[in-house]
């Protein structure tokens, strides 16, 4: 275990326990050995994970083997179907519900065993141990009512190192955190750093006392440097930056005293840093989306989970002597950023910057309307300390956003205006996180995504003779087109099984092998001379383009094989996006093609429409609760189910018999 000593204004800081591991190797060897044990459990005890057939189990050799393996959604957790638990019920100590922060999307269930909440605890323990000490007072303004809470995980921790815990009784008011500061006086504040931020500055606006804690820990939002400075500026402390969520067990990654990155949890955590549109796993020093795998969690495990935060990651050892892998950022989430015509874009992280740096800004909501014909109105409703005057808070406000270079071209192009209003409370009131929100007011799905085969592109005939070819080799009589095209979806192994049952035949595995290696050397040959688009694809496609509608293909084709399908068919000038099975993305009816889609296309699930030609195509749509249309053209005879409107309850088969069916829906 390392010992070091470090030196903070005047205070000798011990910082031994805070990393778990003496050498790189050390660490490395002990992530390995727990991310084997994970994925095993996992395997064996969740039925979600139990679902993917085809993982390696030999994986993983090293580290960098898992990124073969599939990716985790929230929209899994949030679907919960099948269940991702690997514990019975009689182990859970503790369940949270965690709201989305967008405007929709469902709510997602996590669990928690006591071995869980302990190691969490330890963890706040050692991390806790770098900037307190025993006897402190230690603020604790998170929620601490409920056990197993992180407000509760706080206060053991902190019992843990001979201080006493602070709680706070209301963190959403800012006169009410003051008081409460006031009053209690602690060593060390543990919170979330906009209510901080308002508290300091109403303390330097009342002509009370200041408060002056020695450090404070900021944690469960993100923190622009603006807040970070001002906080350490008006109270004269030391802030330390925190990253976590509810998924990774509440702790994530600590500032340290250099204050170089965050360490990251890795005796719990095996964090990823991959690009968000590919899922390529990215170099050190890159940044891209975080992508976590738990480590030692008993009940809900969770394997290469996409947090939607976007960070980089360095694995260099820090000057404190910590071994640990460190984060920077989280500095922004994936499609929080509020696009403006003509291409400019408004971040979290910008509009954090700009308004938290004015005089007297306590707190902030951004809401974005478009009028759907290239306008829009950028709303704020920002909170000030009452010393603030409305007229000089209005152009200090302005000012600062005309330090944006999107919010400037696009106020000086005349396509954005702005309505600032003044809030009567200095803390506002978010759903969730922090995030700026976007309404548009324009009618209909802002993009279309199609499937290909049987969709867009009669690929039928290739199979049926690709199919034939390979059951001619193993000598089996031909099937008609009509029987192929009643078990199609699934991919090629399961329509060769399907054939064969439909037949009354029992191949052994080593003929199915040997129909599928050589279905699939040819049916590239078959496609070629046979792939042909159905009639009314160019000319409705063509007119959606000319409405200015984004079209994307999502297909179950391997990715390579459906780009040249696409550009072969003359489509790819119509479409901006190709998606198709690729190696961590599992296929239709599994949702993971249509979210890199909404991830590409930067838009909620609910802003597309989906249109496909199977159940399996409806399943995935319906998994996102994206609007979606069934085709039917006639010759593909299979099972189509009702879909279940939102709104009304009431089953409804949205089923079109062609495309131009689809430009009156679209018109509605």
């Amino acid at each position: 275990m390392l010992n070091i000593i470090l030196q903070s204004e005047g205070a000798m800081i011990d910082v031994r326990g805070f990393c778990p591991f003496e050498t790189l190797e050390e660490r490395d060897a002990y992530q390995l050995d727990h991310m084997r044990q994970t994925i095993r459990h996992a395997r064996a005890n969740s039925p979600f994970y139990r679902q993917f057939a085809h993982w390696p189990e030999d994986l993983p050799q090293s580290l960098e083997d898992l990124a073969d393996l599939p990716f985790t959604w929230p929209e899994d957790l949030a679907r919960n179907d099948p269940p991702l638990m690997a514990a019975p019920r009689r182990r859970v100590a503790r369940m949270v519900t965690l709201e989305s922060s967008g405007t929709t999307g469902a709510p997602k269930r996590m669990a928690f065993s006591d071995e869980d909440l302990e190691n969490t605890i330890d963890y706040f323990h050692r991390g806790m141990s770098q900037f307190a000490r025993p006897g402190d007072r230690v603020g604790i303004a998170f929620p601490a009512v409920r056990s197993g809470s992180i407000g509760q995980g706080l206060c053991e921790a902190t019992r843990r190192l001979g201080a006493t815990p602070l709680t706070a009784p209301d963190v959403s008011s800012a006169d009410a955190l003051l008081g409460w500061l006031r009053t209690e006086q602690p060593d060390v504040l543990f919170g979330i750093p906009v209510p901080f931020f308002a508290a300091a500055r109403l303390s330097l606006s009342d002509g009370g006392l200041v408060p002056h804690p020695r450090a404070i820990l900021i944690s469960a939002d993100h923190a622009a440097r603006a807040v970070i400075t001002g906080l350490e500026t008006m109270w004269h402390t030391k802030v330390f930056n925190h990253w976590g969520m509810t998924e990774t067990g509440y702790g994530g990654a600590l500032e340290c005293v250099c204050h170089d990155g965050l360490h990251v949890r890795e005796s719990d955590l095996y964090l990823e840093i991959i690009d968000p549109l590919s899922g390529a796993v990215l170099p050190a020093g890159a940044r891209g989306e975080i992508t976590i795998t738990t480590l030692r969690r008993e009940t809900l495990p969770l394997i290469r989970y996409r947090t939607g935060d976007l960070g980089c990651l360095i694995d260099e050892p820090c000057a404190c002597g910590n071994v640990t892998r460190r984060l920077y950022g989280p500095d922004d989430r994936l499609n929080t950023a509020l696009k403006l015509p003509g291409g400019g874009m408004l971040t979290r992280g910008a509009l954090d910057e700009a308004l938290f740096a004015t005089s007297g800004v306590t707190d902030y909501a951004a809401v974005l309307t478009s009028d759907g014909r290239g306008r829009v109105e950028l709303q704020l409703n920002v909170a000030a300390v009452p010393i603030a005057k409305n007229d000089s808070l209005a152009e200090s406000v302005l000012v600062q956003l005309h330090s944006l270079p999107a919010f400037m071209h696009a106020t000086e192009k005349g396509h954005l205006t702005i309505r600032l209003q003044r809030a009567d409370i200095l803390l506002l009131p978010h759903k969730s996180k922090r995030v700026p929100v976007c309404h548009d007011n324009g009618a209909g799905p802002k993009a279309v995504l199609f499937d290909l085969d049987g969709t867009l592109a009669h690929t039928l005939p290739a199979v049926h003779a690709a199919l034939n070819e390979a059951r001619a080799v193993v000598g089996r009589p031909p099937v008609s087109e009509t029987l192929v095209a009643s078990c199609l979806g699934g991919g090629a192994r399961r329509l060769i099984r399907r054939i064969s049952e439909q037949s009354g035949e029992a191949p052994d595995n080593e003929e199915q092998q040997a129909q599928l290696d050589h279905y699939l050397s040819c049916y590239q040959r078959h496609e070629d001379r046979l792939a042909r688009l159905y009639p009314d694809v160019m000319p409705v496609l063509e007119a959606l383009s000319g409405q200015s509608c984004r079209l994307v293909v999502v297909t179950n084709k391997r990715q390579n094989d459906a780009e040249a399908l696409v550009k072969r068919l003359g489509l790819a000038p119509l479409t901006e996006a190709v998606f198709g099975r690729q190696k961590t993305l599992s296929p239709k009816p599994r949702p993971d093609l249509l979210m890199m889609a909404c991830r590409h296309l930067e838009l909620d699930a609910r802003d597309c429409l989906f249109v496909g030609d199977g159940p399996e195509d409806l399943s995935a749509a319906e998994r996102l609760t994206m609007p979606a249309l069934l085709i039917d053209r006639g010759n593909i005879k299979r099972e189509i189910l009702p879909w279940i409107d939102e709104t009304s309850g009431n089953e409804e088969r949205r089923v079109i018999e062609s495309l131009n069916d689809l430009k009156a829906y679209l018109k509605d």
